[in-house]
């Protein structure tokens, strides 16, 4: 399990701006600007933001940055 899974897997399935705003040690208004930027895949229904855990996990995994070694 990854250390993102890790901090999600308390989680609903279903997460508010707020808590993932917590799990990243982030602003909500800064979790907000990710989602209006597609920084963070999630749903605009109405005035509100759907944000899957799981789509979360896997968009953070896939930007995890990588330790390059020298040429």
């Amino acid at each position: 399990m990854t250390e993102i899974r890790r901090l999600l897997s308390g989680l609903p399935t279903r997460l508010t701006v707020e808590q993932v705003s917590q799990v990243l040690a982030v602003p909500p208004q800064t979790i907000y600007r990710w989602l209006r930027d597609g920084q963070i895949p999630a749903y605009k229904v109405g005035a509100s933001w759907v944000i899957l855990r799981d789509e979360v996990c896997d968009h953070l995994e896939a930007r995890h940055n990588q330790v390059r070694s020298a040429p």
